[in-house]
Protein backbone atom coordinates (compact mmCIF):
# COMPACT_ATOMS: atom_id res chain seq x y z
CA UNK A 1 0.00 0.00 0.00
CA UNK A 2 2.62 2.51 1.06
CA UNK A 3 4.77 1.32 -1.82
CA UNK A 4 2.25 3.00 -4.10
CA UNK A 5 1.36 5.94 -1.87
CA UNK A 6 4.66 6.93 -0.27
CA UNK A 7 7.89 5.00 -0.71
CA UNK A 8 9.46 1.57 -0.75
CA UNK A 9 11.80 0.44 1.99
CA UNK A 10 14.24 -2.44 2.38
CA UNK A 11 14.62 -4.07 5.78
CA UNK A 12 17.15 -6.62 6.90
CA UNK A 13 15.88 -10.03 7.99
CA UNK A 14 16.36 -9.44 11.71
CA UNK A 15 15.76 -5.69 11.90
CA UNK A 16 12.37 -5.79 10.22
CA UNK A 17 10.53 -7.08 13.30
CA UNK A 18 7.25 -8.50 12.07
CA UNK A 19 7.11 -6.41 8.91
CA UNK A 20 6.36 -8.96 6.18
CA UNK A 21 4.11 -7.22 3.65
CA UNK A 22 3.10 -3.82 2.34
CA UNK A 23 0.31 -3.32 4.89
CA UNK A 24 2.55 -3.72 7.93
CA UNK A 25 5.28 -1.66 6.28
CA UNK A 26 2.71 1.03 5.46
CA UNK A 27 1.52 1.13 9.07
CA UNK A 28 5.10 1.19 10.34
CA UNK A 29 6.01 4.22 8.21
CA UNK A 30 2.73 5.99 8.98
CA UNK A 31 3.42 5.62 12.70
CA UNK A 32 6.87 7.14 12.21
CA UNK A 33 5.37 10.10 10.33
CA UNK A 34 2.69 10.68 12.97
CA UNK A 35 5.19 10.39 15.83
CA UNK A 36 7.33 13.02 14.11
CA UNK A 37 4.45 15.48 14.75
CA UNK A 38 3.10 15.51 11.20
CA UNK A 39 -0.68 16.11 11.33
CA UNK A 40 -3.07 13.53 9.92
CA UNK A 41 -4.20 16.18 7.43
CA UNK A 42 -0.77 16.32 5.81
CA UNK A 43 -1.22 14.90 2.26
CA UNK A 44 1.21 12.01 2.59
CA UNK A 45 -0.15 10.98 6.00
CA UNK A 46 -3.76 11.41 4.87
CA UNK A 47 -3.20 9.15 1.84
CA UNK A 48 -1.41 6.60 4.00
CA UNK A 49 -4.30 6.47 6.48
CA UNK A 50 -6.75 6.01 3.62
CA UNK A 51 -4.67 3.07 2.41
CA UNK A 52 -4.61 1.58 5.88
CA UNK A 53 -8.37 1.91 6.31
CA UNK A 54 -9.01 -0.01 3.11
CA UNK A 55 -6.40 -2.61 4.11
CA UNK A 56 -8.05 -3.12 7.50
CA UNK A 57 -11.23 -4.39 5.81
CA UNK A 58 -9.19 -7.29 4.44
CA UNK A 59 -7.05 -7.83 7.52
CA UNK A 60 -9.95 -8.09 9.99
CA UNK A 61 -11.38 -11.14 8.23
CA UNK A 62 -8.16 -13.13 8.49
CA UNK A 63 -8.91 -15.27 11.53
CA UNK A 64 -5.85 -17.52 11.37
CA UNK A 65 -3.86 -15.41 13.83
CA UNK A 66 -1.25 -14.50 11.22
CA UNK A 67 -2.28 -10.83 11.18
CA UNK A 68 -1.82 -10.05 14.89
CA UNK A 69 1.31 -7.98 14.28
CA UNK A 70 -0.43 -6.08 11.49
CA UNK A 71 -3.46 -5.39 13.70
CA UNK A 72 -1.22 -4.06 16.48
CA UNK A 73 0.47 -1.63 14.10
CA UNK A 74 -2.82 -0.54 12.53
CA UNK A 75 -4.39 0.08 15.94
CA UNK A 76 -1.51 2.29 17.04
CA UNK A 77 -1.47 4.19 13.74
CA UNK A 78 -5.18 5.00 14.02
CA UNK A 79 -4.76 5.91 17.70
CA UNK A 80 -2.02 8.40 16.82
CA UNK A 81 -4.22 9.83 14.08
CA UNK A 82 -7.05 10.34 16.57
CA UNK A 83 -9.38 7.82 14.91
CA UNK A 84 -10.77 6.37 18.14
CA UNK A 85 -13.53 4.38 16.45
CA UNK A 86 -11.07 2.46 14.30
CA UNK A 87 -8.70 2.07 17.25
CA UNK A 88 -11.43 0.56 19.41
CA UNK A 89 -12.59 -1.68 16.58
CA UNK A 90 -9.13 -3.20 16.12
CA UNK A 91 -8.60 -3.55 19.87
CA UNK A 92 -11.86 -5.49 20.06
CA UNK A 93 -10.60 -7.79 17.31
CA UNK A 94 -7.26 -8.24 19.08
CA UNK A 95 -9.04 -9.17 22.32
CA UNK A 96 -10.40 -12.32 20.68
CA UNK A 97 -6.83 -13.47 19.94
CA UNK A 98 -5.24 -12.53 23.28
CA UNK A 99 -3.45 -15.08 25.46
CA UNK A 100 -4.65 -14.53 29.03
CA UNK A 101 -2.72 -16.36 31.74
CA UNK A 102 -1.12 -15.70 35.14
CA UNK A 103 -3.06 -12.41 35.42
CA UNK A 104 -1.24 -11.12 32.34
CA UNK A 105 -2.23 -10.59 28.72
CA UNK A 106 -0.15 -10.91 25.57
CA UNK A 107 -0.36 -11.84 21.91
CA UNK A 108 1.58 -14.46 19.96
CA UNK A 109 2.21 -15.18 16.31
CA UNK A 110 1.22 -18.70 15.21
CA UNK A 111 4.47 -19.04 13.25
CA UNK A 112 6.77 -17.83 16.03
CA UNK A 113 10.13 -19.66 16.47
CA UNK A 114 10.14 -22.44 19.02
CA UNK A 115 12.05 -21.78 22.22
CA UNK A 116 14.82 -24.06 23.33
CA UNK A 117 13.89 -26.35 26.25
CA UNK A 118 17.39 -26.58 27.68
CA UNK A 119 17.19 -23.50 29.89
CA UNK A 120 16.45 -23.56 33.60
CA UNK A 121 14.09 -20.64 33.21
CA UNK A 122 11.38 -19.54 30.82
CA UNK A 123 13.19 -17.98 27.83
CA UNK A 124 12.41 -14.53 26.51
CA UNK A 125 9.77 -14.08 23.86
CA UNK A 126 10.97 -13.45 20.29
CA UNK A 127 11.81 -9.87 19.43
CA UNK A 128 8.83 -9.34 17.11
CA UNK A 129 6.41 -10.48 19.81
CA UNK A 130 7.78 -8.06 22.39
CA UNK A 131 7.49 -5.29 19.82
CA UNK A 132 3.95 -6.35 18.86
CA UNK A 133 2.72 -6.32 22.46
CA UNK A 134 4.41 -2.97 23.07
CA UNK A 135 2.42 -1.51 20.16
CA UNK A 136 -0.83 -2.77 21.71
CA UNK A 137 0.18 -1.16 25.00
CA UNK A 138 0.94 2.13 23.23
CA UNK A 139 -2.47 1.92 21.55
CA UNK A 140 -4.23 1.58 24.90
CA UNK A 141 -2.32 4.55 26.30
CA UNK A 142 -2.92 6.71 23.21
CA UNK A 143 -6.57 7.50 23.81
CA UNK A 144 -8.31 10.83 23.52
CA UNK A 145 -8.85 12.63 25.76
CA UNK A 146 -7.30 10.05 28.13
CA UNK A 147 -7.19 6.28 28.65
CA UNK A 148 -10.27 4.84 30.33
CA UNK A 149 -10.09 2.75 33.52
CA UNK A 150 -10.73 -0.30 31.30
CA UNK A 151 -7.76 0.67 29.10
CA UNK A 152 -5.47 0.98 32.12
CA UNK A 153 -6.70 -2.30 33.61
CA UNK A 154 -5.72 -4.11 30.42
CA UNK A 155 -2.52 -2.09 30.09
CA UNK A 156 -1.18 -3.19 33.48
CA UNK A 157 -1.65 -6.85 32.51
CA UNK A 158 0.33 -6.26 29.31
CA UNK A 159 3.03 -4.46 31.29
CA UNK A 160 3.28 -7.50 33.54
CA UNK A 161 4.03 -9.71 30.52
CA UNK A 162 6.44 -7.27 28.85
CA UNK A 163 8.54 -6.77 31.98
CA UNK A 164 8.96 -10.55 32.26
CA UNK A 165 10.75 -10.47 28.89
CA UNK A 166 13.41 -7.98 30.01
CA UNK A 167 16.98 -9.17 30.32
CA UNK A 168 19.25 -8.50 33.28
CA UNK A 169 20.32 -5.14 31.81
CA UNK A 170 16.77 -3.85 31.32
CA UNK A 171 16.70 -4.40 27.56
CA UNK A 172 15.07 -7.02 25.41
CA UNK A 173 16.06 -9.34 22.56
CA UNK A 174 17.14 -6.72 20.01
CA UNK A 175 17.58 -3.01 19.52
CA UNK A 176 14.24 -2.60 17.77
CA UNK A 177 12.01 -4.30 20.34
CA UNK A 178 13.96 -2.61 23.16
CA UNK A 179 13.23 0.83 21.70
CA UNK A 180 9.51 0.16 21.24
CA UNK A 181 9.06 -1.66 24.56
CA UNK A 182 10.85 1.01 26.59
CA UNK A 183 8.80 3.66 24.81
CA UNK A 184 5.61 1.86 25.83
CA UNK A 185 6.74 1.26 29.42
CA UNK A 186 7.84 4.88 29.76
CA UNK A 187 4.48 6.09 28.52
CA UNK A 188 2.71 3.76 30.93
CA UNK A 189 4.81 5.19 33.78
CA UNK A 190 3.94 8.75 32.72
CA UNK A 191 0.20 8.04 32.40
CA UNK A 192 -0.08 6.27 35.75
CA UNK A 193 2.31 8.51 37.71
CA UNK A 194 0.92 10.30 40.74
CA UNK A 195 2.68 12.05 43.62
CA UNK A 196 2.10 10.61 47.05
CA UNK A 197 3.27 11.43 50.54
CA UNK A 198 3.59 7.72 51.32
CA UNK A 199 6.64 6.82 49.24
CA UNK A 200 7.18 3.10 48.58
CA UNK A 201 9.48 1.06 50.82
CA UNK A 202 10.72 -2.26 49.42
CA UNK A 203 11.99 -4.85 51.87
CA UNK A 204 13.84 -8.02 50.84
CA UNK A 205 14.02 -10.66 53.56
CA UNK A 206 15.64 -14.08 53.34
CA UNK A 207 14.69 -17.16 55.36
CA UNK A 208 17.92 -16.53 57.28
CA UNK A 209 19.40 -13.29 58.58
CA UNK A 210 19.63 -11.31 55.34
CA UNK A 211 17.46 -8.20 55.11
CA UNK A 212 17.68 -5.14 52.86
CA UNK A 213 15.44 -2.09 52.44
CA UNK A 214 15.08 0.21 49.44
CA UNK A 215 13.36 3.54 50.03
CA UNK A 216 11.90 4.98 46.81
CA UNK A 217 11.73 8.79 46.85
CA UNK A 218 11.46 11.55 44.29
CA UNK A 219 15.23 12.01 44.40
CA UNK A 220 16.00 8.40 43.46
CA UNK A 221 12.87 7.01 41.81
CA UNK A 222 14.57 6.88 38.40
CA UNK A 223 17.78 5.34 39.71
CA UNK A 224 18.62 1.64 39.74
CA UNK A 225 19.11 0.24 43.25
CA UNK A 226 20.47 -3.26 43.66
CA UNK A 227 21.92 -5.67 46.20
CA UNK A 228 23.55 -9.12 45.89
CA UNK A 229 21.65 -12.03 47.42
CA UNK A 230 24.04 -14.01 49.63
CA UNK A 231 22.43 -17.47 49.67
CA UNK A 232 21.86 -19.24 46.35
CA UNK A 233 19.72 -21.27 46.31
CA UNK A 234 17.58 -19.63 48.95
CA UNK A 235 14.11 -18.33 49.75
CA UNK A 236 13.48 -14.58 49.65
CA UNK A 237 10.38 -12.50 50.25
CA UNK A 238 9.80 -9.07 48.74
CA UNK A 239 7.39 -6.77 50.56
CA UNK A 240 6.26 -3.31 49.50
CA UNK A 241 4.61 -0.69 51.68
CA UNK A 242 3.46 2.82 50.90
CA UNK A 243 1.95 4.02 47.63
CA UNK A 244 3.38 3.97 44.12
CA UNK A 245 4.62 1.65 41.40
CA UNK A 246 7.89 -0.23 41.88
CA UNK A 247 9.59 -2.64 39.49
CA UNK A 248 11.67 -5.36 41.15
CA UNK A 249 13.75 -7.84 39.16
CA UNK A 250 15.95 -10.77 40.19
CA UNK A 251 18.90 -11.86 38.04
CA UNK A 252 20.54 -15.28 38.18
CA UNK A 253 23.72 -15.77 36.13
CA UNK A 254 25.23 -19.15 35.36
CA UNK A 255 27.19 -20.87 32.58
CA UNK A 256 25.96 -23.55 30.20
CA UNK A 257 27.58 -25.44 27.35
CA UNK A 258 26.57 -23.98 24.01
CA UNK A 259 24.83 -26.21 21.52
CA UNK A 260 26.93 -27.07 18.52
CA UNK A 261 25.55 -25.36 15.44
CA UNK A 262 26.50 -25.72 11.83
CA UNK A 263 28.16 -22.69 10.32
CA UNK A 264 26.12 -20.71 7.80
CA UNK A 265 29.26 -19.98 5.75
CA UNK A 266 31.90 -21.98 3.99
CA UNK A 267 35.35 -20.40 3.89
CA UNK A 268 38.37 -21.73 2.00
CA UNK A 269 41.71 -19.94 2.22
CA UNK A 270 44.88 -20.44 0.22
CA UNK A 271 48.07 -18.39 0.14
CA UNK A 272 50.03 -17.54 -2.98
CA UNK A 273 52.80 -18.69 -2.78
CA UNK A 274 51.84 -21.67 -0.61
CA UNK A 275 54.95 -21.39 1.58
CA UNK A 276 57.36 -18.66 2.63
CA UNK A 277 60.40 -20.58 1.34
CA UNK A 278 60.53 -18.27 -1.63
CA UNK A 279 62.27 -14.98 -0.69
CA UNK A 280 59.54 -13.14 -2.60
CA UNK A 281 57.02 -14.35 -0.04
CA UNK A 282 58.94 -12.56 2.70
CA UNK A 283 57.94 -9.20 1.26
CA UNK A 284 54.47 -9.77 -0.17
CA UNK A 285 51.99 -12.53 -0.75
CA UNK A 286 48.31 -12.92 -1.52
CA UNK A 287 45.50 -14.77 0.17
CA UNK A 288 42.72 -16.20 -1.99
CA UNK A 289 39.36 -16.44 -0.24
CA UNK A 290 36.45 -18.53 -1.44
CA UNK A 291 33.30 -17.71 0.52
CA UNK A 292 29.85 -19.21 0.07
CA UNK A 293 26.64 -18.97 2.06
CA UNK A 294 25.11 -22.28 3.10
CA UNK A 295 22.46 -21.14 5.57
CA UNK A 296 18.71 -21.70 5.58
CA UNK A 297 17.76 -18.40 3.93
CA UNK A 298 17.80 -17.77 0.18
CA UNK A 299 20.68 -15.36 0.76
CA UNK A 300 22.59 -13.87 3.64
CA UNK A 301 22.26 -10.36 4.94
CA UNK A 302 25.33 -8.16 5.39
CA UNK A 303 28.41 -10.27 6.07
CA UNK A 304 31.77 -9.27 7.50
CA UNK A 305 34.98 -10.92 6.28
CA UNK A 306 37.61 -9.85 8.79
CA UNK A 307 41.20 -10.35 7.62
CA UNK A 308 43.70 -9.67 10.40
CA UNK A 309 46.99 -8.22 9.19
CA UNK A 310 50.24 -10.05 9.87
CA UNK A 311 52.65 -7.89 11.84
CA UNK A 312 54.71 -5.85 9.37
CA UNK A 313 52.18 -6.15 6.50
CA UNK A 314 49.59 -3.65 5.35
CA UNK A 315 46.70 -4.07 2.89
CA UNK A 316 47.28 -3.04 -0.71
CA UNK A 317 44.18 -1.01 -1.48
CA UNK A 318 44.46 -1.33 -5.30
CA UNK A 319 43.92 -5.09 -4.89
CA UNK A 320 40.62 -4.55 -3.14
CA UNK A 321 37.90 -4.27 -5.74
CA UNK A 322 34.25 -4.89 -6.51
CA UNK A 323 33.33 -8.45 -7.32
CA UNK A 324 30.11 -9.78 -8.85
CA UNK A 325 27.09 -7.54 -9.28
CA UNK A 326 26.09 -4.25 -7.62
CA UNK A 327 24.99 -6.02 -4.43
CA UNK A 328 28.35 -7.69 -3.86
CA UNK A 329 31.32 -5.54 -3.01
CA UNK A 330 34.48 -5.49 -0.96
CA UNK A 331 36.09 -2.51 0.69
CA UNK A 332 38.82 -1.76 3.20
CA UNK A 333 37.77 0.20 6.27
CA UNK A 334 40.01 2.45 8.31
CA UNK A 335 40.85 -0.36 10.75
CA UNK A 336 41.95 -2.59 7.86
CA UNK A 337 38.99 -4.95 7.78
CA UNK A 338 37.44 -6.35 4.64
CA UNK A 339 33.67 -6.10 4.40
CA UNK A 340 31.51 -8.11 2.03
CA UNK A 341 27.74 -7.92 1.83
CA UNK A 342 24.81 -9.79 0.26
CA UNK A 343 26.29 -13.23 -0.28
CA UNK A 344 24.08 -15.63 -2.22
CA UNK A 345 24.22 -19.38 -2.36
CA UNK A 346 26.60 -19.10 -5.25
CA UNK A 347 30.31 -19.12 -4.49
CA UNK A 348 32.45 -15.99 -4.57
CA UNK A 349 36.20 -15.89 -5.04
CA UNK A 350 38.20 -12.83 -4.06
CA UNK A 351 41.89 -12.16 -3.74
CA UNK A 352 42.58 -9.61 -1.01
CA UNK A 353 45.86 -9.06 0.81
CA UNK A 354 48.03 -10.70 3.45
CA UNK A 355 46.53 -11.70 6.77
CA UNK A 356 47.03 -14.23 9.51
CA UNK A 357 43.44 -14.70 10.77
CA UNK A 358 40.26 -14.67 8.72
CA UNK A 359 36.78 -14.58 10.26
CA UNK A 360 33.47 -14.71 8.38
CA UNK A 361 30.19 -13.94 10.14
CA UNK A 362 26.77 -12.41 9.54
CA UNK A 363 26.44 -8.89 10.86
CA UNK A 364 22.65 -9.21 11.51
Amino acid sequence: CIACCILYLFHSFCLQGGVEDEVTLSAYITIALLESSLPDTQPVVSKALTCLESSWKTTEHRGDGSSVYTKALLAYAFALAGNQDKRNEILKSLDTEAVKEDNSVHWERPQKPRNSERYLYKPQAPSAEVEMNAYVLLTLLTAQPAPTPEDLALAVRIVKWITKQQNSHGGFSSTQDTVVALHALSKYGAVTFSRSQKTPLVTIQSSGTFSREFQIENSNRLLLQQAPLPDIPGDYDIKVSGEGCVYAQTTLRYNVHLEKQESAFTLRVQTEPLTCDNPKGHNSFQISLEISYSGSRPSSNMVIVDVKMVSGFIPLKPTVKRVGGPDVWISVSSDQKLQLRALTNSELSVTPVAGDLILTFGLY
